[in-house]
């Protein structure tokens, strides 16, 4: 499917008058901004990309935070999500940056069962070599309280490890912030609450030198 941007045969034929992007035994080796804009192109055009990558520019964006990540272009497109309009990280593949990063000892995940069916605390402690462990926890207590138990989605689904994967975030974001470079947790970022949209509408008045603004709040979903 060709983006509405793009005329493809014109992209194609001024294609092919450049130089083949490099390929190694880890897939394409995208070694300018003009072999991202190609890969972001031939992306768009596939039909493969991530639903929230509607286009070249948005997949370029992606392939530029996987890479700072030091990311692969085709983990990047799997790894990064925008959530409430901010790029974000899967939980899985922050845990894979972190562990991949030299100082990285472990990273050691548990769930403490507390009483009744509802109860229990999610811990994750990161081991960094030369540092302090890093442990946080996030209790089935603090997601009530955050009003997130029980919320549709995940949390009626899986809510074990919706719980382990807020403790995850917490504490790699807290023991390796120069490894994810303050990217937020895509399971984390979908939980949080759009600040409503505020429409300020402006009224003139006989003889009032200013005008009388009026804000009012527009619900998003």
């Amino acid at each position: 499917m060709t983006h509405p941007n793009h005329d493809l045969a014109t992209v194609e034929q001024h294609l092919a008058t450049r130089a083949p992007l490099a390929v190694q035994s880890r897939g394409i080796q995208l070694t300018s901004y003009d072999d991202m804009k190609r890969f972001a192109l031939d992306v768009s055009n596939s039909g493969l990309a991530p639903r929230d990558l509607k286009t070249p520019e948005a997949i370029l964006v992606a392939l530029q935070h996987g890479m700072e990540l030091g990311l692969s272009p085709a983990q990047a497109l799997q790894s990064i999500a925008v959530i409430n309009g901010r790029p974000s990280i899967w939980g899985d593949a922050a845990l894979g940056i972190v562990k991949a990063h030299p100082e990285c000892d472990d990273v050691i995940e548990t769930f403490e069962r507390g009483t009744g069916e509802e109860g229990g605390t999610a811990k994750c402690e990161v081991l960094r070599s030369g540092k302090q462990p890093v442990v946080r926890t996030f209790s089935v207590a603090q997601a009530k309280k955050a009003g997130l138990w029980g919320k549709a989605g995940p949390w009626q689904q899986y809510p074990q490890r919706m719980l382990q994967m807020r403790a995850r975030s917490w504490a790699m974001r807290d023991a390796f912030p120069d490894a994810l470079k303050g990217i937020a947790v895509a399971e984390e970022q979908r939980d949080i609450q759009r600040a409503p949209e505020r429409t300020i509408t402006a009224v003139v008045l006989p003889g009032d030198p200013e005008p009388i603004t009026n804000e009012t709040n527009n619900q998003t979903e």
